[in-house]
This record gives structure tokens, sequence and C-alpha cells, in this order.
């Protein structure tokens, strides 16, 4: 329904669930709600953040997820042509099995990748599935399209996309240049990477309220954070002949 966004979803920290160390995963989100044509007029932002949006585990072959202290499989590495495993937590019996039919390997960055096909689906060791990183049940319709667009660890990156992570990439926004701002998540201040020129700088809230107002010359300017509470914030900034840049930003505490 000409929704335009993202989801980037993070490794934060480990926990303990019963005797097994498992990884807490966030999710921080970007929906717009785009008009129909011809204008293709956009709303500003829902931002949101969810600071613990999935727990898994992982052996050597197979990734789980946990639900409550309950876990199932995700992921599983070790499958041969054939294998099969249900996606996770599904009781639906009308729901089929996810079948392995090809395995492979995938090098990226120097690192060689386990990969499966799996019912119509590539799955990639370390990256997950490409298309999404849950598994679905195959009879549901889901209102597309969707895909990974990037994955970093400290050893490999994977951008199957050419424009940028964290773009909202609607149909006109896929064309403009991004905001480039760092650290994030952050604490205290982020940086933003600007063209030179003067330049009016706004920073929202998750509710759409006006937070922080900044203005200047620097290609490189600091917003100072410090007064502002944890959580996901956007940022507008205002170029000269009315280009407009946006990126989202989260503060950590």
């Amino acid at each position: 329904m000409f929704l335009a966004g993202f989801h980037r979803m993070s490794y934060t920290h480990d926990t303990i669930i019963g005797l097994d160390t498992a990884q807490v995963i966030d999710r921080y989100s970007a929906i717009q709600y785009p008009l129909p044509p011809p204008d293709y007029g956009y709303t500003a932002p829902y931002i949101s953040y969810t600071p613990v949006a999935a727990v898994t585990r992982t052996d050597s072959a197979v990734v789980y997820l946990f639900s409550g202290t309950d876990q199932d499989t995700l992921y599983w590495f070790g499958a041969i042509p054939g294998d099969h495993w249900y996606p996770a937590f599904v009781n639906n019996s009308t729901c089929q099995p996810l079948v392995v039919t090809d395995t492979s390997t995938t090098v990226i960055d120097g690192m060689p990748l386990r990969t499966l096909q799996v019912s119509g689906y590539t799955i990639m060791e370390r990256i997950g599935c490409t298309w999404d990183m849950f598994m679905y049940c195959p009879n549901w319709i889901i209102d597309g399209p969707m895909g990974m667009r990037c994955y970093q660890d400290a050893q490999i990156n994977f951008q199957p996309v050419s424009y940028a992570c964290d773009q909202l990439a609607g149909i006109p926004d896929a064309q403009r240049t991004p905001l480039i701002i760092y650290p994030n998540p952050g604490t205290d201040h982020f940086t933003l990477e600007l063209p030179p020129g003067p330049h009016f700088i706004t920073v929202f809230d998750a509710q759409g309220r006006v937070v922080l107002r900044q203005q200047g010359n620097e290609t490189r300017p600091v917003i100072h954070a410090e007064a502002l509470p944890s959580g996901p914030y956007r940022t507008t900034v205002e170029l000269g002949q009315g280009e407009r840049r946006n990126a989202a930003w989260v503060k950590m505490e």
C-alpha cells in the first residue's frame, strides 16, 4: 500500500536463557506513507525503536530463535538437499515445510559462507535469508516488495542493493543523496557529512516534535545531544535550492 522504509536490526549483547548463551537483537524502523501517483508526496517518517526485537542462539549448524524460554529452528546450515524444517514457531497445519533444494559455498570478502537454496529463498551463513531475516509460512501473503539491503560485521560487508542501506527508498527517494550520520547509534552527539554551504538542521523525536535546531556552514557539523533522552530521532537538513536530506539516529544510554 505504497509503504517505503527500512528496518535495521543489530546485535547488542549476550544474555542467558536457561543454560544457553543467547544473542539479543534490537530493531530500528523508519517507515513512510507516500501518497498515490502522480504526486508521491511524503509524510514525515514514523520512527520506532525496539530494544529486544529478537533473541537467537547458534551452534555449529543451526540458528535458533527464542520465544520466551522456548526455541525453534530459524536456519539449518547443516542441511543437505531433501532436508526440511518448518518456519520458527509456526503451528499452522496448512503451512508447508522449508525444503532444501541445493547447497553451495559463497565467498564474500574472502570468507567462505555455507549457502542454501530453501523453498525459493537464498540463505547464507552469518548473513541469513536475503529476502527477510524471518522465514514465514509459505501460505501467508506478504505485502512486499521486501529484501535484505545490507549485512555487516567485523569481517564482511554484504550489500546487494545500489542505494544506501538506511534510505527510505520511496519511488523518488531512491535517487536522492543520502544523509551520512555517525556514530549511529550514539550517546551524547552525532556528526553529519554535508556539502559546502549554508544549512539548517532540525532534529525530531519519535512523536515528530522538534527537539533541536541548528544552522551553520560546516561540512561536518557536530550535533550535541547530551540533553536528549535515549530513543530514536529523525534529522532533517535543508540545503541550498530547496534540497532536503533526512536520516535516522538512535541515542543509547
